[in-house]
C-alpha cells in the first residue's frame, strides 16, 4: 500500500505525508521542513495517532482508517506507544528539574539578599 494524505500546517497550508508498507515496514515521509530532514514532525505523529483533525481534506479520513488498519501499522503501534511514553517521562523529568532549578535560584537569591540560606 502506498498513499499520500494532506496534513494541515500551522500556517493554514498543508504538507503531503506519504505512507508506504511495500518493504513490510511502515515508512512515513512528510514534506514539511522537519520531515524533509527525517525528523519527527507533528504531521507524521498526528496522523499515526489517528488524529483526523490533522487532515486537510476530511474526505481522506477513510484512507487514514485504511492505514491504521494495516498490518504494518499494527507492527508499528507498540513502538509508537513506547515513543510517546518515553516522551511523557522526559516531560515529567524536565518539569521536575525546572522546579529544582527554580528552588536553587530562589535559595541563592535569598542568601544574596539576607546573607544566609533560607533552608
Amino acid at each position: 500500500m502506498k498513499l499520500t494524505l494532506q496534513a494541515k500546517s500551522s500556517s493554514e497550508g498543508s504538507y503531503p505525508v506519504e505512507f508506504s508498507d511495500e518493504s513490510g515496514a511502515l515508512r512515513v515521509f512528510c514534506h514539511c521542513q522537519a520531515g524533509s530532514l527525517q525528523q519527527m514532525c507533528r504531521h507524521k505523529l498526528g496522523l499515526l495517532k489517528g488524529d483526523y483533525k490533522m487532515l486537510l481534506n476530511p474526505a481522506e479520513q477513510s484512507l487514514l482508517e485504511q492505514l491504521l488498519a494495516s498490518k504494518a501499522y499494527a507492527a508499528l503501534k507498540p513502538k509508537l506507544d513506547s515513543y510517546e511514553a518515553a516522551l511523557a517521562f522526559n516531560d515529567r523529568e524536565i518539569a521536575r528539574l525546572k522546579a529544582k532549578e527554580k528552588a536553587l535560584k530562589s535559595d541563592f537569591a535569598y542568601e544574596l539578599t539576607f546573607g544566609r540560606s533560607s533552608s
